[in-house]
């Protein structure tokens, strides 16, 4: 069996971690809305799933290195969260208008957080770039 290579374990976990501690954001302002608009209780967006799309989403980002800066590759999964979680409401028959503005607004939040966050700490933790095989081969040959 292959073992998954440290560089993709350590992508996946500085995307879950962020998406993890970030968390606190998205169930503090459910629990605002609904002390405001006690009918708001009955739409409850999948949260908890975010660490895991954040840490595939930062894998795919660090194995295929697109030609963007990683803070539109952030936008873009704000877009794709919002659309999915319209749809879900859709799904669910509980939609409501407001509900349309959310693609609009998580991209501008996850292009922040991608760039401010995720970025730095893939590039402290040399998570982009694949090792360099000249300094593999000289670590190899002090041995």
């Amino acid at each position: 069996m292959a073992r998954p290579r440290r560089r993709d374990l350590l992508a996946y976990l500085v995307g879950s971690g962020v998406a993890g501690t970030l968390l606190i954001g998205p169930y503090g302002l459910r629990f605002g809305v609904m002390q405001l608009l006690p009918g708001a209780a009955a739409v409850e967006p999948p949260f908890f799933l975010l660490p895991i799309l954040w840490g595939l989403w930062n894998l795919v980002w660090a194995r295929r290195q697109p030609a963007m800066s990683i803070g539109v590759w952030g936008a873009l999964l704000g877009v794709a969260a919002g659309v999915a979680v319209n749809l879900l409401f859709v799904a669910q028959g509980r939609w409501f208008r407001a509900a349309m503005l959310l693609p609009l607004f998580l991209a501008p939040v996850y292009y922040l957080i991608w760039t401010l966050v995720l970025g730095p700490l893939n590039e402290a933790l040399d998570v982009e770039h694949p090792p360099d095989p000249a300094s593999l081969d000289s670590r190899v040959s002090r041995r």
